[in-house]
């Protein structure tokens, strides 16, 4: 792709720590504030306002726009404006100069702006304008791409775009030096959404798809060309253009709230219940602590779900919805947000029981932000926080140490939460040293600075953006960017708290996972596979961790609990077809109350079923060469067959006596017995191996993941200028392996308890319950008429993924003989009872089909990615 060309674009140790820390990001913030351009008087500002227009009336203009409205959540609109202006206009060499030259701006301005809407916020460019000389022409080609994701007026190229609660109105408002051009052809194409009024009357119209030719001169200030549309009710509702605009918003923060809240309720009364019923015969200390901290931190996760996603996101809303004349310290903007995102993280920290040095300076960190958010006038500030204009040094520095305390509370919070969960659960050494700020200090102020840092560089960079045809050279300039910074960094600060809770599913997969560590570590566990208490826990993992939840519906998340219920339903739907299906749920056969096969297994009979698992197969295999023409060896036909009935024979429980042994059923052999009870005498070891194989042959799934997710022409356009653009893309390679991690961790913790005989059959059930899940969100997707995204690719790498973790889960099975095989693939082969030459050709057309099938959806010209 071709890269986007933007122009725009403790104790008295821990205190002295927190002092350096404080000065670092000072520093680092007076470093950028020193590289920020500054007031320049190099070129006067009366040239830029004469464009020499009467010179213009011999220029031709093309324009185009191109909407997008089919499968898209938020609509699109792709302009395109071509101009051809005569190298006999003063300015046109001016063109060809760099892009950073005020000379260029100004014949850009003439030609592309209105001088009242020098600032577009809402408009975005792939590139500059590309610009091409001629002989007699010098030809400007200028592409910008606008989204409808809010109410209100917005110019973008030669556009207004007016997103009204009704109609949208395109109007096309020419700049003024142009007003006298040839506009030769103007198009518009619909993209499905119906036109209700049109102005003038199109020179030809086809389907949506109209075109003007040769328009004349409009009057002063009036559109040359004006259409209204009106949108599907799902692209209104996204775009916030339906009436009763406040109730929808409060709907949706509620769903969300109520998501996490569910989940936290789910996992408290869990936590709660493993204290009651515990792993081995009595409750131990690990169990103890563990499920307390999983406990606490439901709670504390449904606390801070109140205060960031209802009151956070909402409190102006709740209010607007509840009175007509709500008060006036509610539109305070930033101001009560970002104290309750102070008073949250503190909040965060402490409930961590973080040492004392550390709670100190949590302590006088968010003293100090809050005296900001909450007394703004004594640092000079308004009650917005941010002012429009008059920003001075050290004003700026006040919102920069804002920006950077909300931001090293909650990267502390969670850093403790993270130790916290892990000590207790028994995933760190005993003696793993405490959480100590003189240690761990140093590193969360560096990770604090390079995330500040980030967002300082985004938001230079959107100005830039934003600004990049604003005159430079007159004082007003270095106003209005300051103004600009100060308002984006304050905005950073309100929306850290909101990123990191979105992220708060890994603490609580965290914390499920130190829960039944714990238990497993419980003395004299009498149980081959997880109890009703821990499949309760995967569950929730799988919903939390694993599951593909959708994140919107025509903008809205008002349903977002039924995927909470329903991930967890599939799971347990999954193992109800277990435990009739499953190979260790069967029942042996010979006598009435005949106890199913994993009651007839323990931990310590492993050895000995692997031995006749691999006995079991060298004699079919004997049997197999007799039946071939094959010579008899040491063994006759007959003592093979009788050998194969005694392994078909099952031990009893207990000592019998005399009493005859119990049959495994027809149907299911010795090998499948091995198979399903898995590689390790424990299920939890189970899980540990499975998810460290599915993390390992993800990771070029997670690489694809994120490349998909980025690598598309305006993905990362929007993404590159977001304050959390590169964490998110780092972030988003953490999250997908946590995804497979996550996936291979249930499958193998379950592994007895899955419907199938072999490995892949249950990898396969497994993701037939997360497709399942995928089904029903596409089902939404396609009522509501957006894009699918990447649900297919993400499907299709989880069902290669664990086939791969399951076949090598069937591998390590029978590990002692790993040795009398060249590779891993014969004595795969060899376990199936697989030979021939087909076989393996078959065994490697099903992974080219699937990677091929994954492949080719990626590089198909009508898929979609967003």
């Amino acid at each position: 792709m071709r890269r986007a060309r933007q122009t725009e674009g403790s104790g008295g140790r821990g205190l002295r720590g927190l002092g350096l820390r404080c000065a670092a990001v000072l520093l680092a913030a007076l470093v950028c504030w020193g590289g920020w351009p500054a007031r320049s008087d190099a070129v006067g500002a009366s040239s830029a306002d004469d464009c020499h227009a009467a010179q213009l009336t011999t220029a031709g203009t093309d324009v185009e726009l191109r909407l997008g409205n089919h499968d898209h959540t938020v609509p699109e609109a792709i302009g395109v404006m071509t101009v051809r202006v005569p190298t006999s206009w003063p300015f046109a060499d001016d063109l060809l100069l760099s892009e950073n030259s005020e000379l260029y701006r100004r014949a850009m301005r003439c030609l592309l702006r209105e001088r009242q809407s020098m600032k577009r916020f809402e408009e975005w460019r792939t590139y500059s304008p590309r610009v091409k000389a001629e002989a007699s022409w010098v030809e400007v080609r200028y592409e910008t791409l606008f989204q409808f994701r809010q109410g209100g007026k917005f110019p973008v190229g030669p556009w207004e775009m007016d997103v009204l609660k009704g109609d949208w109105a395109l109007k096309l408002i020419p700049p003024q030096a142009l007003r006298g051009a040839h506009w030769n052809r103007v198009e518009i194409d619909l993209g499905g959404l119906g036109a209700s009024k049109v102005s003038p009357r199109p020179s030809t119209a086809d389907n949506g798809h109209l075109v003007w030719t040769r328009l004349g001169r409009p009057a002063a200030r009036d559109p040359m060309v004006a259409v209204e549309v009106s949108p599907p009710w799902q692209r209104a509702w996204a775009a916030g253009g339906l009436d009763d605009t406040e109730p929808l918003l409060v709907a949706n923060a509620a769903g969300v709230t109520t998501w996490w809240v569910g989940a936290s309720i789910v996992i408290v009364l869990a936590a709660l219940r493993a204290r009651r019923q515990p792993a081995g015969p009595q409750l131990t200390e690990l169990e103890k602590s563990s499920s307390t901290a999983l406990w606490r931190w439901g709670l504390i996760q449904a606390a801070l779900g109140v205060l960031l996603l209802l009151l956070y996101k909402a409190i102006e809303n709740i209010a607007e919805a509840v009175t007509d004349h709500p008060p006036t310290w509610v539109s305070y903007n930033f101001r009560w947000p970002v104290l309750i995102g102070i008073l949250a993280g503190w909040l965060l920290v402490v409930s961590a029981r973080p040492r004392k040095s550390v709670l100190l300076a949590a302590s006088l960190v968010a003293a100090g932000a809050g005296l900001v958010a909450a007394v703004p006038s004594l640092f000079g500030l308004p009650p917005q926080l941010a002012k429009p204009a008059g920003l001075t040094d050290a004003d700026f520095s006040v919102l920069v140490a804002l920006a950077a305390a909300m931001e090293w509370l909650w990267l502390a919070g969670f850093a403790l939460w993270a130790w916290m969960l892990a000590h207790e659960g028994g995933l760190l050494r005993p003696t793993a040293a405490p959480w100590r700020l003189r240690r761990f200090g140093p590193a969360l102020a560096a990770v604090t600075v390079l995330l500040l840092g980030w967002a300082v560089w985004a938001i230079e960079h959107k100005w830039q953006r934003v600004s990049w045809l604003t005159d430079r050279s007159t004082p007003a300039y270095h106003v209005l960017h300051v103004a600009f910074l100060s308002q984006e960094l304050t905005s950073f600060a309100y929306q850290v708290p909101t990123w990191y809770y979105a992220h708060a599913w890994v603490l609580t997969g965290l914390a499920i996972v130190a829960l039944l560590r714990a238990r497993d570590l419980a003395p004299t566990v009498p149980y081959a596979s997880p109890t009703s208490l821990d499949r309760l826990l995967l569950a929730v993992f799988f919903a939390v961790v694993v599951a593909w939840r959708q994140n919107s519906y025509a903008g809205s998340q008002a349903i977002a609990v039924l995927w909470l219920v329903l991930d967890i339903a599939a799971l347990y739907g999954l193992l109800a077809v277990g435990q009739r299906w499953s190979v260790l749920t069967q029942h042996l056969e010979g006598g009435e109350g005949s106890p199913q096969l994993s009651e007839s297994i323990t931990e310590a009979e492993r050895s000995d079923l692997i031995a006749r698992a691999r006995r079991y197969r060298e004699l079919t295999a004997a049997l197999r060469s007799m039946e071939h023409g094959g010579v008899e060896g040491p063994l006759s036909r007959h003592a093979v067959e009788k050998e194969l009935s005694r392994l078909h024979r099952w031990r009893p429980v207990t000592g019998g006596g005399g009493a005859p042994r119990p049959w495994l059923p027809v149907e299911i052999t010795v090998v499948d017995v091995a198979l399903s009870w898995g590689p390790h005498a424990k299920w939890w070891d189970n899980a540990r191996r499975a998810a460290a194989l599915a993390a390992a042959f993800g990771l070029p799934g997670s690489i694809l993941m994120v490349w998909m997710d980025f690598s598309q022409q305006f993905a990362w356009m929007r993404r590159g200028l977001y304050i959390f653009g590169a964490p998110d893309v780092v972030w988003s390679f953490i999250r997908w392996e946590l995804v497979w991690a996550g996936a291979g961790l249930v499958l193998g913790a379950l592994w007895r308890l899955l419907p199938g005989r072999r490995g892949p059959a249950r990898a396969l059930g497994l993701v037939v319950a997360y497709a399942l899940l995928i089904g029903l969100g596409l089902l939404g997707n396609l009522i509501t008429d957006q894009e699918i995204g990447n649900i297919a690719v993400g499907g299709s790498l989880m069902l290669l993924i664990l086939t791969l973790t399951s076949l090598a889960m069937d591998v390590y099975t029978f590990r002692p003989e790993r040795r009398f095989w060249p590779n891993r693939v014969g004595q795969l082969l060899a376990i199936y009872q697989i030979r021939g030459f087909s076989a393996q050709v078959a065994y490697v057309l099903v992974q080219v089909i699937a990677v091929l099938t994954i492949f080719g959806f990626f590089r198909g010209p009508d898929a979609r990615f967003k």
